[in-house]
């Protein structure tokens, strides 16, 4: 099985593309009977966990055969991850990203993905609280305090002390924001 255009838009880093990508060539194989033995799951996986599509993440899981699910630590990692978004357990997402040594074409994956959900967890914030807390601010997005409380320095928010964080959301980040979730 070729996939020399899954390797090329890894390394070229175009992960929007690689969940429909491997879904066709996915399909492609299987119409011609060919085996998936060597079939990059992980990666798959954690393509559709990219775009936030978290029922082709657990169709795809369902139908990956158990022989990949046992020997593929990287697999059951990203389907931690996949598990976590699912029960919304946003602290969850970043410990089981951040607790697992990934491959070397898995690494760069698995950032961009964090920076994404931080980007859309960070727009859920700012469309959800007027004000929060710093600690909430840290377990949902899977930061420290100091970095927490930088963070919202950086991006139009006031940290009023007392654990207090004011969001003053301004309209040129969301559409900032939004333009890098679209890249």
């Amino acid at each position: 099985m070729d996939l020399s255009a899954v390797h090329a838009a890894l390394s070229s880093k175009y992960y929007s593309v690689l969940a429909s990508l491997c879904d066709d060539l996915l399909l492609q194989a299987a119409s011609r009977g060919a085996a998936t033995d060597d079939w990059p799951y992980a990666v798959h996986l954690l393509a559709h966990l990219f775009l936030n599509d978290l029922n082709s993440a657990r169709f795809l899981w369902k139908s990956t055969p158990q022989e990949a699910k046992d020997a593929r630590p990287e697999l059951a990692a990203v389907w931690r991850i996949g598990q976590c978004l699912w029960i919304r357990d946003y602290a969850g997402v970043y410990t089981t990203a951040q607790g697992f040594e990934w491959g070397p074409e898995m690494a760069d994956f698995v950032t961009a993905f964090l920076e994404i959900y931080r980007k859309r967890i960070f727009q859920l914030l700012t469309s959800a609280y007027s004000t929060i807390n710093v600690a909430d601010v840290v377990h949902f997005m899977g930061m420290n305090e100091e970095n927490a409380t930088n963070f919202c320095n950086i991006y139009c928010i006031d940290y009023r002390g007392s654990d207090v964080v004011i969001i003053l959301f301004c309209i040129h980040l969301y559409s900032v924001l939004a333009r890098l979730t679209l890249k």
